[in-house]
């Protein structure tokens, strides 16, 4: 493999990790994968899988407010790009995660907002976890943790997945590099 794709294997040895559920070792990967993309031209979609990586390790850990700020700045980011269908579907990927932290943290209306606004820019039937948690909170349903990750599972929104990963290719960090 070539140089410029290391980023590539250092990101799948990240996954391997997150898959352990050792969440300090994966974001390390991540964000050197991130960190070596940023180098290269034509990185875009490498740095949004990856953006994506650290998110769902940060929900995954518990870091509920990590998670809405790192929400909160990438749609910023988001926003100074030229809206086409794919960005309005990235953000509302995006927006769905972050709606998610505050329903994981009993923030209802903050995630009824987010969830709203997904919709009506993407309509019904277009993600389905959305249209899912909008339905229940309009309803006043109280979510608990247990049923969004039944949710989560059922509609495959965790990216970094058993049968997704290559740990033929993963490669482990050099010696003394961190980037934190």
């Amino acid at each position: 493999m070539e140089q410029n794709m290391l980023h590539y294997r250092i990101a799948e040895r990240g996954k391997i990790y997150a898959l352990d559920k050792n969440y300090g070792e994966a974001l390390r990967y991540y964000k050197e994968a991130l960190r070596l993309t940023r180098e290269q031209k034509d990185s875009e979609l490498f740095f949004q899988h990856y953006s994506q990586c650290v998110m769902e390790t940060l929900e995954l850990s518990g870091a509920h407010d990590q998670v809405i700020s790192f929400c909160e700045n990438y749609r910023a980011f988001l926003k100074e790009k030229e809206e086409d269908f794919l960005i309005i579907k990235h953000e509302a990927f995006v927006c769905e995660r972050q709606a998610i932290q505050h329903i994981l943290r009993e923030e209802q209306e903050e995630a009824k907002g987010l969830l709203t606004t997904i919709q009506k820019k993407l309509g019904k039937g277009k993600q389905p976890i959305t249209d899912e948690l909008l339905n229940w909170l309009l309803r006043g349903y109280k979510i608990n943790p247990d049923q969004v990750r039944q949710l989560q599972k059922k509609h495959n929104y965790f990216i970094v997945r058993k049968e997704s990963v290559n740990p033929k290719i993963a490669m482990d960090l050099p010696e003394g590099i961190s980037p934190f």
